[in-house]
């Protein structure tokens, strides 16, 4: 029903702006039809009568005489102009414009002298449009006119000066001009209104209902359909609005799914902290509890056991708590990447001596297979260095005495350096395998691992865009290999 509500609205106020603006188009078009039309018609009256004082000047100038025609020849005049043509005033001048004679209807004439520019023009430029001229009779209005010189030989005597409608006629002519050229075209521009109204709103109709399946997509999100989006079919530009409600969509999605994921992370954290943190601080809190109360009756030997086993609790709390916050800030992107181009080969030398006193107390035989020239990788190398002491501390905490690590470099492939680190440990279950890089996974009964530390070796990965993959033999060992790019000053 909404959605219906605000179709029909917005298809009423388009289409009523539409209609305004066609209306208006309209009278100015009609207006302009008139105008144009009794533009042309006294156009084509002044082009038609061109020559009319010329064929006068033929029939006054022989009666001239001393540069004033005879009363004879202007009553001859007169009554063959009003015979020939009743609707022209005929005006004799000097040749300064000051009216000598003239051929008016009810002889009405106010002016004494014409302005001579519009008839200096007139003559001159034969190709002239309109040109208007003073109306003797009706000063300060003007009128299409013919005009001619009055020579004798060489010098100029005068001008004849000839107003083309009387005012009588203007007024009879505008009217039925006006009359018809309304008529015809208002019942033109009343089609057209008609035909382009009719079109204008079948396409207002066409392009406002392509918006019902925007205002439903819209109307499903609202509701918090999340996977609600528009069918895009075309390129228009209903259809770019769409498209971008769908592109907004999916980022609203993806940030809400995100929001989620880290309050999942908060609430599993929060719940794994309070789990795996309970089993040192009891025995924290046992231990301790016995020293107080029951310290007179424990023998020195005893007490020193308990404070060993208070020590190495309190170790393994500080690394499971330095395990979570690293694992946390790496889920949560926290994590700045900051690469730089180092040498794999020389970090992996300086890893192994550090650890060799460890695996030699374990009876463990730890190498490095190592190819020639080694290019340097572009990766951060404090996290590359957490990633393979990750890795070398899971293989000594499985392998037995007698047993091997090997760390090894390979550069065959083109852009890519391989480091794979092989134990010759117990080797992990078939079963297992998928599970080894998730949280809290503990390939044995190790009380000591917090399990965190291959779920951080998979996020370190993971944020150089490169994957660690592990293969194991049960009973035989394990080898975890990854790769690093080569860095290009290599």
């Amino acid at each position: 029903m909404m959605k219906a509500k605000v179709f029909n609205r917005l298809y009423i106020q388009v289409s009523a702006i539409f209609l305004l603006v066609l209306f208006m188009f309209t009278a100015i078009a009609l207006y302009i039809s008139v105008q144009s039309a009794a533009k042309y018609s006294v156009e084509v009256n002044q082009r038609m009568n061109r020559d009319l004082a010329t064929s006068t000047v033929e029939v006054i100038q022989p009666l001239m005489k001393d540069n004033i025609a005879s009363e004879e020849a202007i009553a001859d005049l007169m009554h063959s102009m009003m015979v020939i043509n009743p609707i022209v005033e005929v005006y004799l001048l000097d040749p300064e414009g000051k009216i000598l004679k003239y051929v008016a209807p009810d002889k009405v004439v106010k002016l004494e002298k014409v302005n001579l520019a519009p008839v200096k023009e007139f003559i001159a430029d034969p190709n002239h449009s309109i040109i208007y001229g003073d109306d003797p009779r009706n000063p300060g209005e003007f009128k299409t006119f013919s005009a001619a010189t009055i020579t004798d030989g060489n010098v100029l005597k005068g001008y004849i000066y000839i107003v083309l409608a009387s005012q009588v006629y203007v007024s009879a002519a505008q009217t039925v001009i006006g009359s018809y050229i309304l008529g015809l075209s208002i019942r033109s521009v009343i089609i057209i209104l008609i035909i382009s109204a009719l079109v204008g709103l079948l396409a207002i109709w066409f392009i406002t209902k392509k918006l019902n399946p925007i205002i439903d997509g819209i109307q499903e999100f609202k509701k918090g359909n999340l996977a609600s989006r528009i069918d895009v079919k075309s390129e228009g530009e209903l259809d770019r609005i769409a498209l971008v409600f769908n592109q907004m969509a999916d980022t609203i999605e993806q940030n809400i799914n995100e929001l989620k994921g880290v309050d999942n992370l908060r609430r599993e954290l929060i719940g794994n902290v309070s789990h795996d943190l309970r089993t040192p601080v009891a025995s924290i809190q046992g231990y301790a509890e016995t020293l107080i109360l029951k310290e007179d009756t424990i023998s020195k030997e005893e007490q020193k056991k308990y404070h060993e086993i208070i020590f190495k609790s309190c170790g393994r709390l500080q690394r499971l708590v330095e395990d979570l916050f690293e694992l946390s800030k790496l889920q949560t992107n926290q994590v700045e990447l900051h690469s730089e181009p180092f040498s794999i080969a020389e970090l992996i030398y300086d890893i192994v001596n550090k650890y060799r006193i460890l695996s030699q107390k374990k009876g463990i035989n730890i190498d490095t297979v190592i190819a020639k020239n080694v290019p340097l990788v572009e990766a951060d190398l404090s996290l590359i260095n957490r990633v393979l002491q990750n890795l070398i501390d899971n293989a000594i905490k499985f392998c037995r005495e007698g047993d091997s690590i090997r760390i090894e470099i390979d550069t065959n492939e083109p852009e890519k350096v391989e480091v794979r680190v092989v134990d010759s440990g117990p080797g992990i279950k078939k079963e297992d395998l998928p599970n080894v890089f998730h949280r809290y996974f503990k390939g044995g009964n190790d009380e000591h691992s917090t399990g965190l530390g291959l779920a951080i070796v998979k996020k370190i990965i993971d944020l150089h865009h490169s994957n660690i993959q592990v293969s194991s033999q049960y009973g035989k060992g394990t080898q975890f290999t990854f790769d690093l790019p080569k860095a290009f000053s290599a």
